[in-house]
């Protein structure tokens, strides 16, 4: 019996796992939110949330992440401010619509469950997840 591992118990299988598949992103997302968009859609096959409904909405959040990039190259580009002659400086239109954009990405990223802190508590919420907090006392059994 040489040459053969002498084993003591059950003798453990491997299992077999696909690789996952690469991510298609869409043509009509900016390449500007390329990246964004494959970092978001493999956390959400990770999660296995990556259907329909949650595609449209990803595609919202890398638009919305465009529109703020864009601004925000714009503010950097041209200044903070507008100076007219015989008028008071005016900031950029461009850090409002950065900051909306900002916001409404937030509010996307917490819908999809990007965010750690909103992914722990909509798990709370629906029982799937138990924190170290709920431990329950069992000094009278």
């Amino acid at each position: 019996m040489r040459g053969y591992p002498v084993t003591r118990g059950p003798v453990s299988r491997l299992k077999v796992v696909a690789a996952p598949e690469p991510v298609t992103v869409p043509r009509h997302v900016p390449v500007i939110v390329r990246d964004v968009y494959v970092a978001a859609a493999k956390v959400l096959a990770d999660q296995g949330r990556l259907d329909a409904g949650n595609t449209i909405l990803l595609e919202n959040y890398c638009a919305e992440m465009a529109t703020a990039r864009r601004a925000e190259r714009a503010v950097q580009r041209q200044g903070s401010f507008f100076l007219k002659k015989g008028q008071r400086p005016q900031s950029h239109p461009g850090i409002q619509i950065a900051q909306e954009s900002r916001r409404q990405c937030r509010m996307l990223a917490s819908r999809l469950g990007l965010i750690p802190e909103t992914r722990d508590a909509s798990r709370a919420a629906s029982g799937d997840f138990v924190a170290a907090d709920d431990d329950e006392d069992f000094g009278d059994v």
